[in-house]
């Protein structure tokens, strides 16, 4: 049986220079980690608008980095996608020590606010709350169901509803000549169109795939009752057109019948009011 092989003789000067050389590398890693050649010396922020460049490096947590090496961009970059206002980014590390961001907001395309309050929300293209405003100029103004106001990053509408709408108001001043001044989608799902000269259209419910489907069927109807001279849209004395049914609409007028009434926001609820 042979015997185990004896280790090497390591002469104790070596062992000690390995040693010291292990601990200059050690040393020289953190001076390149934390030292002032790799430290962040600027985060440069492009496309903020709603948001100040020192938000947007918080966000994306890159306040107090100390080394440029340190910064991951894709954990930064999903950071700043959780921000309500933030569309895209994109996170870039450049040596010597400077951070570019750049990010793309969401345009608010819709002031929303609840029945039976006041305060109007901003909505993206995908329905979230960006946050509050005092005006609806130049948007889609909707007032949906009476209940509390939304919060910030709450989706406020279904997005297709909200898509439809803002075709539907592009489009009124070429289909009939008429400006929309807001919608109304109560809590039973009903959408009625508010003109600017004030007179309603009642489209009835929109929330299956289906119903959305008819809804381009109610707006032929719309367009259709005025071609053959059943309805003056701009008559001060119109009170409502009611395309529920898109193959028999009926006219209201304010001199011969009044419009359907609509459940107010603080009238008693039947056992189930959406039937």
């Amino acid at each position: 049986m042979r015997a185990a092989s004896a280790e090497p003789d390591v002469h104790p000067g070596w062992r000690a220079l390995a040693t010291v050389v292990a601990v200059v590398e050690a040393g020289l890693l953190a001076w390149l980690w934390f030292g002032p050649v790799m430290a962040v010396h600027a985060v440069e922020v492009v496309g903020a608008r709603h948001m100040t460049s020192s938000q947007v490096a918080h966000a994306a947590g890159l306040q107090g980095s100390a080394s440029i090496i340190s910064i991951d961009g894709l954990s930064a970059q999903q950071r700043l996608l959780n921000q309500v206002w933030v569309r895209t980014a994109s996170v870039q590390p450049q040596f010597p020590g400077t951070v570019v961001v750049q990010v793309s907001e969401w345009q608010p395309i819709a002031a929303y606010h609840a029945g039976g309050s006041t305060r109007l929300y901003l909505l993206s293209s995908q329905a979230v709350v960006l946050g509050a405003t005092t005006t609806s100029a130049g948007l889609v103004e909707i007032q949906g169901p009476a209940g509390k106001d939304p919060r910030v990053g709450d989706r406020a509408l279904d997005p297709q509803l909200l898509t439809a709408l803002v075709n539907m108001q592009r489009a009124m001043p070429t289909l009939i000549g008429q400006d929309v001044a807001t919608f109304i989608f109560d809590s039973c799902g009903d959408l009625t169109l508010v003109a600017k000269r004030g007179w309603k259209v009642y489209f009835g419910r929109v929330l299956t795939p289906e119903e959305f489907a008819v809804l381009r069927d109610k707006l032929t109807a719309l367009k259709a009752i005025a071609g053959n001279g059943n309805v003056d849209y701009s008559s001060t004395d119109l009170a409502y057109v009611n395309v529920m049914n898109p193959s028999e609409p009926a006219v209201g007028y304010k001199s011969r019948e009044p419009a359907p009434a609509s459940p107010s926001p603080g009238a008693t609820p039947s056992p189930n009011p959406c039937k």
